[in-house]
């Protein structure tokens, strides 16, 4: 019985320790990435696939169904306002169903905000773009995915994962 108490104890402290170190490391099933050139970290899916453009400004992970993504950019500075506007003209001209529905200043952490939705070839899709400005670039981070399916995605937790280093 001594021995059984010891064992459990140790058991016990084990499973402690282990979701401290899980805890301590973000959200479970979750890899977190982090840009040092674009000054960036956040978190997404662990199974989700990733690409990025040779300078580093673009990062894009892509969802294992091809149905949502999130794309980041670092672009040169110029106003929150003034990148969505390039970004809203931008997914115009690529779709031809390209509907704004939101385009507006935020507070909190981020500065910009639009939504709207689009043809992707595949179906209706809805898209959200976050714009955060510093003195020396634009943050965007943009999710997207079948627009049946947006809210099954963990979008604001990516979100929310956002950090500028």
């Amino acid at each position: 019985m001594r021995y059984r108490n010891k064992y459990l104890l140790a058991l016990l402290g084990v499973i402690v320790l282990l979701s401290g170190v899980i805890s301590a490391c973000g959200q479970p099933g979750y890899v977190t990435y982090t840009n040092e050139i674009g000054g960036y970290s956040f978190s997404y899916p662990v199974n989700w696939q990733t690409e990025v453009s040779a300078d580093s400004m673009i990062y894009i992970v892509k969802s294992q169904s091809g149905l949502a993504s999130v794309r980041i950019d670092v672009i040169g500075p110029m106003s929150a306002q003034d990148a969505a506007q390039r970004w809203g003209i931008a997914m115009g001209t690529g779709n031809a169903e390209f509907a704004l529905k939101e385009n507006k200043s935020v507070e909190g952490p981020w500065d910009w905000y639009m939504s709207y939705d689009y043809d992707a070839g595949t179906g209706p899709f809805h898209g959200e773009a976050y714009f955060k400005s510093t003195t020396a670039n634009i943050y965007k981070l943009d999710t997207a995915a079948d627009l049946a399916g947006y809210g099954n995605y963990p979008f604001p937790y990516i979100i929310s994962s956002f950090k500028l280093e």
